[in-house]
């Protein structure tokens, strides 16, 4: 049985490795080995070893007078989780603000590797009867109105392996499904009322200052309660809020 207030034993050697990285990481330039002992005090024989190896996985470089800095690898982790929470952070107003306007449910995913559309964030309708969303759940890309913006506007080397497994598993007709997704183009959102018997869904593309897809942001709700059409109210304060959301990112609309 295991005691859960007894002290939790870790792996001493990842916690000495980030001791490693945080004292390079707080100091204002590269560091020698000795600076780095002197800072960790750890004797150098042992710091050596940590520093090959964190060099190896490029959590660190070496330059040529043996000074130590943080390394491109590491500096990438970092960027991409701040991208991850930059973007929840900066759409959570625009969802309450959606989510309070129409009373449906509002959804945000983004892609996640080896995933695939993943939601993040979610705020449910306050109608007796309203559509709940996992955060963490994956959507297809061929048949949810998230996964189409996906398979619209995401790069064909990170989606195509996704798309061809459901097409091929799921029998889709490939002619209407490249027909579906050349609508999404042209209006600029997708929508389903397919994915799930009795629920219908509307959702947005959200771009970053690099005019790359970054989110969906999506409404969630009863089939026959959602107008999914182009110039309905619903589709037009989805779209409106994307846009808005994207221009906070440094997207310009031509």
């Amino acid at each position: 049985m295991i005691d859960e207030n007894a002290p939790k034993k870790g792996i001493q050697s990842i916690e000495i490795g980030f001791s490693i990285l945080k004292a390079i990481s707080n100091s204002v330039g590269p560091l020698t080995i000795t600076e780095v002992s002197k800072l960790c005090d750890i004797p150098k024989s042992q710091l050596y070893r940590y520093l090959i190896s964190l060099c190896r996985i490029g959590f660190l470089e070496k330059s040529e007078d043996l000074r130590y800095s943080l390394g491109s690898e590491l500096t990438l982790i970092g960027l991409r989780g701040m991208e991850k929470v930059d973007i929840r952070i900066k759409a959570l107003p625009y969802i309450k603000r959606l989510n309070d306007l129409l009373d449906e449910t509002v959804s945000l995913a983004i892609w996640v590797e080896n995933e695939g559309p993943i939601f993040i964030s979610w705020e449910e309708s306050k109608k007796p009867i309203n559509v709940n969303v996992r955060v963490g759940s994956a959507v297809p890309l061929t048949n949810s109105a998230t996964g189409r913006i996906f398979a619209a506007y995401y790069p064909k080397e990170k989606t195509q392996s996704f798309i061809n497994d459901e097409i091929k598993k799921h029998s889709i007709v490939l002619d209407e499904y490249n027909d579906t997704i050349i609508a999404v183009k042209k209006y600029g959102y997708a929508f389903t009322d397919q994915y799930i018997p009795g629920i219908t869904a509307i959702s947005a593309p959200i771009f970053d200052q690099k005019n790359e897809l970054v989110a969906a942001i999506s409404i969630i709700g009863l089939s026959g309660v959602l107008d999914i059409s182009p110039d309905s109210h619903l589709t037009e304060e989805v779209l409106k809020t994307a846009r808005e959301l994207s221009n906070s990112l440094g997207y310009v609309y031509l």
